[in-house]
Order: C-alpha cells, then structure tokens, then sequence
C-alpha cells in the first residue's frame, strides 16, 4: 500500500514538472512563437471576390483580352457589429460618395429612421397602443406601422435618401457575403474613405475584363461574372466562394482553372478595420493559336467585302460570309472571322462558325470522290458528263455539259453526275435511263461514316463550348443519295469544312481543331496545356490520294477557281454552289475550301457565304465574294 502511494506521489512531482516547465516554455522561452500561432488561430481572415486573371495572348506575344483595376467599396459584416456602428457607417458614407439611378422606398426610409430614432420614438408610445399590443389586439405590423407614424418631420428630414439606400446595400443578402457599396470610386473618394477607418469598410481592386482589339474573335474570348445556380456546388468543391468570379462562357470558362488568380486576403484587426496579409497571385496567361495581325487584316477585308456584296444586285438575303484559317499540319486556329450584316451595321458572328450548319454544294467532291475510290465505285476512266433520270423523278445534271471526263476532272470541273453514277454503282446496281433506284440506308451510312473520318459531319474537338455537329437527314431515297454525294442533303459547319480540307492538305490524319495551346506563368515559364492530337487517320491508297490532291490542284489552275488566287501560291481547293431556302425564297450559298502551297501544305482555308444571291425573274448575278475573300486572304497570308 506505501510503494502504491510513492508512485502516485512521483507521478504527481513529475506532472508538475512537466506543466510548469511547458508554462516555461511558453510564457518565457517561446513567447512569441505561441504569440503569433494564437493571434492566427483567432484571426478572422477574408477574401476579396474577384482576382487578377491570367490575360489571353495570341501565338507571338500580343495581349489580346487584359485586365483594369477598379476601385470598389465593399462592406463586410462583422461578427457582433452593434446596429448603432452600422448607421453610423451609412451616415459617412452618404457624405463622401455620390451614387446615381438609386431608388428608396417610403417603407426603407421609415425602419430606417425608427432604428436610428429608436429611444426617442419610443418615449412617445401611446400606452393604450402598447397595451393592446401586448394584449395581442395589435398585430406587429400594424404596431410598426403606429410606430412609424411617430416619426417626426425633423427626424425624417436630417437623413438622406442615400443614407438609407447605402443601409439597406449593407444588410441586403446573406450576412456573411461582401456587399458591394459603390464600383469605379474616384481617386477622391477613395482617399476620403481611407482616412475614416469604419468598421467592416474596405475599398479593393476588382478586375474586369479590356479587349485591346476590334475583332470578331472578341466574341470567343468569352465573359466573367458570378457562379451560376447549376455550377454552385462544383465551384465550391473546388475552393471557391458563393460570390466568386469566374469564366462564364467560350475560353474564359474553359480555361477557368489556368486563367484565375488567387484572392487577396484580408484581416479583420481588433478594432474592426482591415488588413490586407495576402495579396493575392496573378493567373497565368492562356497563349492561343491566333495571329493577331493576320486576323485583323482578315477581319477588315471581309467587312469591306460584305459592304460590297450588299451594294450590288441579288443580295437581298445575304447577311454576312464565314472564314477559318488553320495550319494543316496541326490543326491549329490562325485565324477566324465572321460578321452579320444587320441594317447597316456589322456584328460578331464568329459564335455562328461552331454552330451554324449549311448545305455546303460541291466541295465535298472530294470526300465523296474517296468514298468511291473505297468501295471500288469509280464510274471509269472516260464518261461523258451528261444527266441521270430516275423513275418519277426531273433529270439531275452537271452545272455545264462537261464533255468526256475522268475522276480528276470530275473533281477539276465538278460533274455532279460522275458523282451520280458512282453512287448508284457504290449501292450495287448500274444505271439505266429511267430506272427504280433505292438505296439501302446501309448505302447513305457508307458515305457518311467515310465522310465523318475527314471532319464531315463529325466535331471538330474545337476547345471552344457550343461546336454544333450540323444535321444529317433522316429519309432515304435514291433522289436524296445523290444529292448527299454532291453537298444537298446534310450540312456541315464552316469548322468542319476546314477540318475537311486540312485532313485532305496533309493526306495523312485529322487533328483536332484547337485554339489555345499553352500558359506561360508569373516566372515566365511556358507549359502546353492543350497538346495537338490525331483524331483519325485519313483511310486512302498512295494512288487515289494523289488523284485527289491533283483534281484539286486542277480546280485552281484551269476548273471551277481559276481566278481564286495568284498562282505564285500554288493552291489546291474546292469550290461549292448549294440551292438554300431563306426567308421563304430561294437562294444561292457559295463555298470554297483550298490549301497552300501544294506541295508543302502551311494554310487551310474555309470560306461559306450564305444565300450570296436568290432567285428572281431580273437577274441571276451572284457576286463573287468568295473569290474576291480567297485573293486577298492569301496575299496577307503570305505577307512577310
């Protein structure tokens, strides 16, 4: 029993010792170190709610979206801040802020005036009124409505409208969010608020989003703004606050996770006021595929030329022409550019290039022409050009009688009935003047998973939301087969057209199309986030692709685009008529793809122009915008 209680007594001395020497420790050997880790556990730390965002560059260095600072007060509440503080608040604030376009109710200006008035309109209370009101024979509101009754001329009189309006600013929301008081403060302003040191009151730079140039591509580059209600929860998984700023749409919102910054971070002092500890880290810069200059000159030329065609005959239903420009050896975007002609102005329409689709005419020769080369349709080699007739159905002929032909000059002068004839032999039948033709869906498959492979019908795996896949008609005939061989039937985006003839260009693969490809960091350091990528390989023999590259070849030097480009660029391309409907008339859309030089592939071009013209009984013109486009592109393509 005596050794049980020794133990316990040195159990004790050693406790002793250990506590005290832990008190030594901290009170004395490490003080400060305790100090500081007491004071941060404690500390109420807040964040400002937008940040520095990585600016967009294009693919040499030049900035083309940025930010600009504004000063913005902002108001937060302080865990057990006194009512009186916060009127007190308002009332400075109303003498050294103007703020315009605000409105305030009498219902506003009466709580406010009782809750700064409050002792005093109290005193003068009936007691039969708070009787009845304690009695419950008075309602609550009709009691306030009593109350506010009492309020006097002179106290109603000694606030201001914006007294009130900053008040209710200052309690509007959820308590523990940053109320915004006022946006874009003067110099004066700020200095005047600084000098005050009110509780909760802070003025903070918040970001907002400059583009350095007028360019359709404006429309891409995407917004900012608060977190939508669908995102909420996937934004605050991920760190953020409910007030947070973030990409909304097209790169902004892709690219969110490079592009935003890290808040500035306040600390609330023991005397209310803020701190700033932290103040925050930039974004990195996206870096995209664009070249600034060249989109520019691409951008004014196609504005000229729209305002051109809108001066001459036919162009009642033409509202604007599309253009992409990309590297076929990697599917990178140099270049995009579209705009809609509305009553004498020009938009951005360069949205409308991912999800406008179009019945694009005879440039898709070329993916048809290799759909027949593998499944050993070709018609021969010497057809005469003439017309196929089917049962109960009008003759369907080439745009001119094109004489005897081959494959290359099929593709060279676009017969649409050596396409004809290589459509029926694909469905295993011959033609016969007059005959029953209908083709199994098996057929229209045969076409269209072939065309998918070369960006026909398929996304282009652009990193911009919206793509549009364009649409695929759903009846089958023999009628409708042929003209899906000749661009009549489905419709394609001008990104898949490009996608197209740049797979063509480099006979090998298709890359997906893509806009932005690396960031560069606050070091400077540069690190592809986007890589380039094959999204298939182009299915064709050595010698039918050197067929089609030399129908092509053939359309620019002496067939359908003969005056497309200057020669010296050695061009290759396609160019398309389809009959379009709009506004219930029937029109005329032009497109043309190319690539160049030839031989070594730098350039993929796209240009459609919807309903460029329609018909009517006065006049069949059709301006010649593409080929007027085309010319000038390539001279500021190949501009040193």
């Amino acid at each position: 029993m005596k050794s049980k209680i020794y133990l316990i007594k040195i159990l004790i001395v050693v406790i002793n010792i250990v506590v005290v020497w832990r008190l030594y420790d901290i009170c004395i050997v490490n003080h400060e170190k305790y100090e500081y880790l007491s004071s941060i556990t404690n500390e109420k730390i807040i964040e400002s709610n937008t940040t520095l965002r990585g600016r967009i560059l294009d693919c040499k260095g030049n900035v083309l979206v940025d930010n600009k600072g504004i000063k913005v007060l902002y108001y937060t509440k302080i865990p057990e801040i006194k009512l009186s503080e916060e009127i007190k608040i308002a009332e400075s604030l109303a003498k050294v802020i103007d703020l315009n376009d605000f409105r305030v109710t009498d219902l506003q200006i009466n709580e406010y005036v009782y809750k700064k008035y409050k002792t005093d309109i109290d005193k003068r209370i009936n007691k039969e009124k708070l009787k009845k009101y304690n009695e419950r024979k008075l309602n609550e509101n009709d009691y306030l409505n009593y109350k506010y009754s009492l309020i006097t001329n002179e106290e109603k009189t000694s606030i201001s409208n914006l007294e009130v309006y900053i008040y209710n600013l200052m309690n509007s929301g959820y308590s523990y969010q940053d109320k915004v008081i006022k946006k874009n403060l003067t110099d004066e302003e700020f200095t005047m608020i600084n000098e005050m040191n009110l509780s909760g009151i802070r003025v903070d730079i918040d970001y907002v989003r400059i583009y350095k140039y007028d360019t359709s591509l404006n429309q891409i580059f995407g917004s900012i703004g608060p977190i939508t209600k669908e995102n909420k929860a996937k934004y605050l998984n991920n760190g953020y606050k409910l007030n947070s700023i973030v990409g909304v749409s097209f790169l902004e919102k892709t690219y969110e996770k490079y592009l935003k910054g890290s808040a500035r971070k306040y600390k609330i002092k023991s005397d209310n006021t803020l701190e700033v500890v932290d103040e925050g880290k930039k974004g990195n810069d996206l870096v995209l595929t664009i070249d600034i200059d060249k989109q520019i000159k691409i951008d004014n030329v196609l504005k000229e030329e729209i305002i051109n065609a809108k001066k001459s005959p036919n162009t009642k239903y033409y509202n604007g022409s599309n253009i992409v420009v990309s590297d076929p050896t990697n599917g990178h975007i140099i270049a995009m550019s579209s705009y809609e002609y509305n009553n004498g102005a020009l938009n951005y329409n360069t949205i409308g290039i991912l999800k406008n689709s179009y019945t694009v005419g005879s440039v898709v020769k070329a993916a048809s022409m290799s759909t027949l080369y593998k499944y050993n349709a070709i018609p021969g080699d010497r057809v005469r050009d003439a017309c196929v007739k089917l049962f109960s159905q009008n003759e369907k002929c080439s745009w001119k009688s094109l004489g005897i032909i081959n494959d290359i000059d099929a593709l060279a002068f676009s017969s649409n009935y050596y396409q004809f004839l290589g459509a029926i032999k694909l469905s295993g039948m011959e033609y016969k003047y007059n005959m029953k033709f209908n083709p199994a869906r098996d057929d229209f498959n045969k076409y269209r998973d072939y065309f998918k492979t070369l960006g026909l019908g398929s996304k282009t795996m652009i990193d911009i939301d919206g793509e549009d896949v364009g649409i695929l008609g759903s009846m089958i005939s023999g009628d409708l087969l042929l003209n899906l061989t000749i661009g009549q039937y489905d419709t394609y985006t001008t990104l898949m057209l490009n996608n197209y003839i740049a797979t063509i260009a480099n006979g090998k693969c298709r890359y997906k199309l893509k806009i932005a490809d690396s960031i560069v960091d606050e070091s400077s350091n540069k690190r592809v986030i986007n890589k380039d990528e094959i999204l298939n390989n182009y299915e064709i023999s050595d010698e039918n692709y050197t067929r089609i590259k030399a129908g092509l070849r053939k359309v620019v030097t002496n067939g359908t685009a003969a005056y497309y480009m200057d020669k010296k660029y050695n061009a290759s391309g396609k160019t398309g008529t389809s009959e379009t409907f709009y506004g219930g008339a029937n029109t005329y859309t032009k497109s043309f793809i190319a690539y160049f030089p030839s031989d070594d592939p730098k350039y993929a071009l796209t240009i459609i122009s919807p309903n460029i013209s329609y018909k009517n009984s006065t006049s069949n013109y059709k301006y010649p915008i593409n080929s007027k486009l085309s010319r000038k592109i390539a001279n500021i393509l190949f501009e040193n």
